[in-house]
């Protein structure tokens, strides 16, 4: 199998590293410019134009450049007729994603749009288990430091430190998003605040407190990118108990109908990639794999709007 990787940053990388040692593929990377400064990574051939990438006939494209860059990426891909495995979120925007749905539709292009978390042991945990439960409310936090996000590379210097090419909590830590869209349904609304509190971006929105509406649960969401103090963590109030789920220490505790449990598993999201990169091949000739294109384009659009949003009272609250 032919596999061509737009994007060599740090996920890129990851993904390449996975790709090598665990599956039977010919690997290229798609570079942006003929620039011999550009690192070199032993396995994987090097290209520079989409006429060589057309020549290659690939069999997949893996899109895990930086956020702004996806859509267009991904409707070039699709022009060739190429799988698609794209790295969340979808994009920064909307633009062009109508015309990427409509080429992906009409040709019943396999898509699938990347959020590791989902097969994270305390998220499948989470997913079977609740299946009998009447879930009463749910709070979530998220919280990071965005300069330890890349050890080796200035944080000001990515896409992530600014909102034009798709940084700020809201896409570029929107697993959360989906992971609740996952759990307890499709989100009906979001409602919150987003503001830039710290100088861990240049203009990116670093917190987010918000209040989303599930089929099954109202959520409490909080996100940041400027703590010192990680935390990845879910409480979840049962109509007979709770339960505390720790994403990052891959644990579950809690009492359920009078009866305490405590769970801890062996992996974690590091295995997440490869157990991701395991579901995407196993379902390579499936065009309706799960988080397929048009099924994340829903939650993407709701993010989107959220976003606009956001940053529209971020202006008027800086006036």
């Amino acid at each position: 199998m032919k596999i061509i990787i737009f994007g060599l940053g740090s996920i890129g990388k990851r993904q390449a590293k996975l790709l090598k040692d665990n599956f039977s593929c010919q690997l290229y990377a798609f570079r942006s410019g003929l620039n011999p400064g550009k690192e070199k990574l032993a396995g994987i051939t090097q290209v520079y134009t989409w006429k060589q990438v057309s020549e290659i006939e690939a069999d997949a494209a893996f899109i895990t450049n930086p956020t702004f860059l996806h859509i267009d990426t991904a409707l070039n891909c699709a022009r060739l007729n190429l799988k698609l495995f794209i790295e969340k979120p979808l994009g920064s925007s909307l633009d062009n994603l109508g015309s990427l749905l409509r080429l992906v539709q009409d040709r019943n292009l396999v898509s699938y749009v990347a959020y590791n978390l989902r097969f994270h042991p305390v998220i499948q945990w989470l997913k079977k288990y609740l299946k009998q439960r009447k879930v009463n409310h749910v709070s979530i936090s998220c919280a990071s430091f965005l300069p330890a996000w890349r050890p080796g590379r200035s944080h000001l210097a990515t896409y992530s430190a600014r909102k034009q090419y798709g940084g700020g909590v809201i896409l570029d830590v929107s697993h959360e998003f989906d992971y609740i869209a996952h759990l307890f349904g499709q989100i009906q609304s979001v409602q919150g605040t987003a503001i830039r509190a710290s100088k861990v971006t240049i203009d990116a929105e670093d917190c987010l407190d918000a209040i989303i509406r599930t089929p099954l649960a109202l959520v409490n969401l909080h996100l940041d990118c400027l703590s010192l103090k990680p935390e990845r963590t879910i409480k979840i109030d049962l109509e007979n108990g709770y339960i505390l789920a720790d994403l990052n220490n891959s644990r579950v505790e809690g009492i359920d109908g009078g009866r305490r449990f405590n769970k801890s598993f062996l992996t974690g999201t590091a295995d997440t990639y490869l157990l991701q990169l395991k579901y995407f091949f196993k379902n390579i000739n499936n065009a309706c794999m799960m988080n397929n294109l048009v099924e994340a384009a829903g939650l993407f659009k709701k993010i989107v709007a959220f976003r606009q949003e956001a940053y529209g009272n971020m202006r008027n609250n800086s006036r």
